[in-house]
């Protein structure tokens, strides 16, 4: 009988053992493939969201750029650079945005949204922003002017002096001789008008030089017309010069104050350096919030070496 029953258990022990093994093994597979598939998730996330602050840094040092330029072309090559790394932050914010939906983690849930929230302002902000900046109006105007404004107020001037130096008589002028300064006079305070106004961002402070610029161009205009009433036919020359000067310089002048007048450079910078600057930081902490989180989920040890002991505790 005895013998028997040890011949029972010799014949089923193997197959007995299997089963504790085979159940063990499945245990043991389901219980740490769980805790695997939420490891690499949430290295997925980390990676996500460095990927997401990286590209964050980027974007708002080449808007930060963009604004700073003073060339169409930088302006625009920036402002390309800005847009690309946002849509690497909202790429990954996509990706980041499914992990969390998937996973309903409420604290994650609710940071999430919180950066959504902020990211939405930063980029419609982002949008005026670099669309202001690549006008370039303002430096556009400051250009206008110490260029072709320039040349023109000198060949303005060149012309009158000659008219001048042709009717000084000794120490003695005629009136023509007044006359031509104070036209030249009212061109040159006209043409000094346009750094203020360039630089100005107050509408009605830009309204006061305009109306100054227009009563010395109706001086200069004035002057001119009584001019051509006195000169002798040798001066007609340098008078249509003179007229002629002045008449392009005025037509610059408008386009000058239209595009000062726009401003963009300057609220661009404004922008950025006022409410822009707020919201990138906004975004940037609940960013480095949300990965603090991440990272404090599910936290466990992974097997380390005994001290003084080669094997694995």
């Amino acid at each position: 009988m005895e013998q028997r029953t040890k011949r029972k258990i010799f014949v089923y022990l193997p197959w007995v053992l299997t089963l504790v093994v085979l159940g063990a093994v499945t245990l043991y597979g389901y219980y740490h493939g769980e805790r695997l598939n939420s490891f690499e998730t949430k290295l997925m996330k980390v990676d996500l969201l460095s990927s997401m602050r990286v590209h964050l840094l980027e974007a708002i040092e080449s808007e930060k750029n963009a604004v700073l330029a003073i060339t169409d072309e930088a302006s625009e090559d920036f402002a390309a650079r800005a847009r690309q790394a946002a849509d690497g932050v909202e790429n990954s914010r996509k990706e980041i945005e499914s992990i969390i939906r998937q996973e309903k983690l409420p604290r994650e849930t609710e940071m999430i949204k919180e950066f959504n929230l902020c990211w939405s302002q930063y980029r419609k902000l982002d949008e005026t922003i670099l669309d202001l900046a690549t006008q370039n109006t303002n430096f556009k105007a400051q250009k206008l002017s110490v260029t072709q404004g320039a040349q023109e107020m000198a060949r303005f001037e060149e012309s009158l002096n000659h008219l001048i130096h042709r009717n000084t008589n000794g120490n003695q002028c005629n009136k023509s001789v007044m006359l031509s300064y104070e036209a030249l006079t009212a061109g040159l305070k006209i043409f000094a008008l346009h750094k203020p106004h360039i630089e100005e961002v107050d509408d009605q402070k830009m309204d006061k030089i305009e109306q100054d610029i227009n009563s010395y161009d109706e001086l200069a205009r004035k002057s001119l017309g009584a001019l051509r009433s006195i000169v002798v036919s040798g001066d007609n020359n340098d008078l249509k010069n003179a007229e002629t000067a002045y008449q392009r310089f005025m037509n610059l002048n408008g386009e000058v104050l239209r595009l000062s007048r726009m401003n963009t450079n300057i609220k661009s910078a404004e922008l950025s350096l006022g409410k822009k600057r707020l919201i990138s930081s906004q975004c940037q902490e609940i960013l480095a919030n949300l990965q603090e989180t991440v990272q404090a989920q599910d936290n466990y040890s992974l097997p380390r070496l005994k001290k003084g002991k080669r094997g694995i505790e």
